[in-house]
């Protein structure tokens, strides 16, 4: 899908976004959190992280997540301006060519955002993870790849959604 469609349609979307998706959102959250964990003041990166919600969620379950530094990286400014607020890291770009350095990230977590490109997504994203890091990464049930990029460390259900828990060595 060509990345301006792709952004101009999110950002259409982004005013509503909440509403429609918080709850669907927040049930993937609930149950990847057992894998989500940062040492303090370390990055970590929200890659298609949108409105935002995903840290809306943890100041309100899992406070402890805000002693890292996240990043929110989306490819709609319209998303990126209503994350602004929950996330002060915000950055434009492509999940499948992350403007980040490698193994730079302690988690990353992809919730419902590759889309296109999985592959090469998902091997970009697995090259932020930072030695002993964990990649976090859902799809809808049907569209969950076959290959994973790192070693997987865990997997549930939550929703339509199957998560991975993928973590770098």
């Amino acid at each position: 899908m060509e990345r301006r469609l792709l952004a101009a349609a999110y950002d259409r979307s982004a005013a509503g976004y909440d509403e429609r998706f918080r709850e669907l959102q927040r049930v993937k959250f609930r149950a990847a959190a057992p894998f989500l964990d940062a040492p303090v003041g370390s990055l970590c990166l929200d890659a298609g992280g949108g409105t935002g919600l995903l840290l809306e969620w943890a100041r309100e379950d899992r406070p402890q997540l805000l002693s890292a530094r996240w990043l929110n990286l989306d490819v709609s400014l319209g998303m990126l301006r209503r994350a602004r607020d929950r996330t002060p890291l915000v950055t434009a770009a492509d999940l499948a060519r992350p403007p980040l350095r490698r193994e730079s990230c302690a988690l990353v977590c992809a919730f419902t955002s590759v889309l296109d490109e999985v592959p090469r997504a998902l091997g970009e994203l697995a090259a932020l993870v930072a030695p002993q890091g964990t990649l976090v990464v859902s799809f809808l049930e049907a569209e969950a790849p076959r290959s994973l990029p790192l070693r997987l460390a865990g997997e549930t259900k939550a929703g339509q959604d199957r998560i991975f828990v993928l973590r770098k060595d």
